[in-house]
């Protein structure tokens, strides 16, 4: 017999649902992270099988969404969006540990099970500086064709990750676009994405390009252009995160241990970069200093290092 539901039960089984989404998936504390470190945290769109099971699309709504969908297929490779999504992402991956960054990856195999809220909270819980989602797109018409960035839009509950989100993006599309070539849709916000709503870290999804254009979804399955496209977006990266210096350079002479490897900066316009330049552990002479960064003479001339918390010998 078929049960009418009125809008009271439906708010009723809303309400349900996103307590039982709460009781499933508990908010966790972000991991403590070494001095100097920064958290990547990759998400590679879509799994094997979609799961068209329902959950809360942000806090405390009682809007649902499937979990997890199915994603787009290339019209010419007949590759699916989750192979492909998993192949960028793994490139990235090693293209941003070479920088010195952690990566979290959310998934690294196909045969998976994890919803969007999950997906949000595995970046949330790795305390990640940058989730960034990786995704194709796709569309009615064949012509269509480009790499977009979307952002979370501002909201009262997006409000502390919304500026860097949007510049995350920003930046990652113009390197991303520059080193490929590939036409640039721009920056979209959105604010109908679960994976953004439920995310307390800065986040950014990139729209790779059409798999539903042939060329573009030839370009997607070719490994030079793939590489090109995945140093773009690591390069946006370590722009988005490059960390503000306010201090002046002061002139100050003593050694530090350092006990790990330790990336090399260089600074510029107030900001310390990461190189994919590192130093195996060793005593180095500090000659200079802005704030808990110390300036050492290397190979390839002056540049800086993380000394915060490290004991500092005359």
């Amino acid at each position: 017999m078929a049960i009418k539901r009125s809008r009271k039960n439906r708010s009723i089984l809303g309400m349900l649902a996103i307590m039982a989404a709460s009781a499933i998936l508990p908010a966790q504390p972000a991991a403590a992270k070494a001095a100097g470190e920064q958290i990547v945290c990759v998400d590679p769109g879509h799994q094997l099988r979609g799961n068209h099971e329902t959950e809360p699309v942000s806090p405390h709504s009682t809007t649902m969404k499937a979990k997890v969908s199915s994603g787009t297929t290339g019209v010419k490779t007949k590759k699916p969006e989750y192979v492909l999504t998993l192949e960028a992402s793994l490139l990235l991956k090693e293209k941003l540990k070479s920088f010195g960054y952690t990566v979290v990856m959310t998934r690294e195999t196909h045969d998976v099970d994890i919803s969007n809220v999950e997906r949000a909270q595995r970046c949330n819980e790795a305390g990640a500086d940058l989730a960034v989602r990786i995704h194709a797109d796709g569309d009615s018409s064949s012509r269509t064709q480009g790499i977009s960035l979307l952002y979370p839009a501002w909201s009262e509950a997006a409000q502390t990750i919304y500026a860097p989100s949007k510049a995350a993006a920003e930046m990652i599309l113009a390197d991303t676009a520059a080193a490929t070539g590939a036409v640039s849709r721009g920056i979209v916000p959105r604010s109908d994405l679960t994976g953004f709503n439920w995310s307390t870290v800065p986040t950014v999804l990139v729209e790779m390009g059409f798999m539903t254009n042939p060329n573009e979804d030839l370009k997607l399955s070719d490994p030079e252009y793939m590489n090109r496209l995945t140093e773009g977006m690591a390069l946006g990266i370590t722009k988005a995160l490059a960390v503000q210096v306010g201090e002046q350079e002061a002139e100050q002479r003593f050694s530090v241990d350092l006990a790990g490897q330790t990336t090399l900066h260089h600074y510029a316009n107030g900001r310390m970069y990461r190189t994919r330049l590192a130093l195996a552990p060793q005593t180095v002479q500090v000659t200079a200093t802005r704030g808990n960064w110390g300036k050492i003479e290397t190979w390839i001339g002056p540049m800086w290092v993380y000394v915060g918390g490290l004991q500092q010998k005359q």
